[in-house]
């Protein structure tokens, strides 16, 4: 009709100052809607440079909680806790992923003596673990095994809820995942105990710089990660997740993937998560660096579209630097 266009509307009158706008705007993220990535390795005094990921670090145990007590200070009230081990403990079964006094275990029992009221989310996944560096145990002719990497996976959950995690967060794309880690939990008497899902994961060049080493690449990650190009399976994967009794969905990435992140929103009531890889950060990193790019500018516009598509929780590691991001807003 005539009066729904100009020049009797003009969208203009809702945008003229800014007291107007932020009155109209979405909500900035809090810093409680962020998780922080953690990367834990084998030492004593250790705080290494992640080299992909500047401002990021590998800790030792005894390290770690300095700079989350930063972090925790800042309103962040979650971690995502990652093991990097030494290649002489990698097998073809992945038996130290759930050594009852491994990495990831010593540090969660650590941090949760340090942090009672922080939220430890432990990353139930093989990668770190397997000789060949793949989320899936192979059998002897180099295929992989679901159901043998289905009966790891409940062994290294059960660790780290043992430990005291808060959640866990199987990544490894492995048929019935849900389903069997929260029976194997519920039937050991961690019921409260958490399961985030690694729901709708793709196969990505975004997490070409993840600090986790990846050893075998005669083998591709296609054969259980999603496909970038199939939307319908992506969007299936986490339904169905939901089904097998996830209490969190994922996806990741997020940045690339808002479309499928609104999609999943669109479907389900369970909170969703998303994972802003470490390709993601080091792209706008890289741009921050050579000055065309701000802190305080494209990467808060950055994770305000994951939250706008529908995240509850935003993975990410510019979690430790949100002051800085957000500086401006009160």
């Amino acid at each position: 009709m005539e009066t729904e266009i100009y020049p009797n509307v003009r969208l203009n009158r809702l945008r003229q100052n800014e007291g107007i706008r932020k009155m109209l705007n979405n909500p900035i993220p809090r810093p409680e809607k962020f998780m922080w990535p953690v990367f834990i390795k084998e030492g004593i005094g250790l705080k290494e440079p992640v080299k992909t990921l500047p401002g990021q670090f590998y800790y030792s145990v005894d390290q770690v909680c300095q700079d989350i007590k930063k972090v925790f200070e800042q309103g962040v009230k979650s971690i995502l806790i990652f093991g990097v081990i030494e290649d002489k403990l990698r097998s073809n079964n992945a038996e130290y992923s759930y050594n009852e006094n491994g990495l990831v275990q010593r540090a969660i029992k650590k941090i949760k003596q340090e942090f009672p009221d922080l939220v430890i989310f432990a990353d139930v996944g093989l990668t770190g673990y397997t000789k060949t560096g793949h989320s899936h145990i192979t059998d002897e002719k180099g295929n992989f095994d679901n159901d043998i990497s289905l009966e790891i996976i409940k062994k290294v959950a059960l660790s780290y809820a043992k430990a005291g995690a808060s959640g866990v967060a199987p990544c490894g794309m492995i048929d019935g995942q849900v389903k069997e880690l929260r029976k194997i939990l519920d039937k050991n008497g961690y019921k409260k105990v958490i399961l985030m899902s690694y729901s709708t994961k793709f196969d990505t060049h975004c997490c070409r710089v993840f600090p986790l080493p990846r050893l075998d690449f005669s083998k591709t990650h296609k054969e259980y990660l999603t496909s970038h190009q199939n939307k319908n399976l992506a969007i299936r994967e986490s339904l169905l997740d939901e089904k097998e009794g996830a209490d969190i969905l994922m996806v990741k990435p997020g940045l690339f993937y808002l479309d499928i992140l609104a999609e999943i929103r669109r479907r389900t009531n369970l909170p969703i998560a998303t994972y802003n890889v470490s390709g993601e950060y080091a792209m706008i990193y890289g741009m921050i660096e050579k000055g065309f790019a701000e802190l305080d500018g494209l990467v808060k516009e950055s994770l305000i579209a994951l939250n706008r598509a529908g995240a509850d929780i935003i993975i990410s590691y510019w979690a430790n630097q949100y002051e800085k991001i957000f500086k401006l807003e009160k």
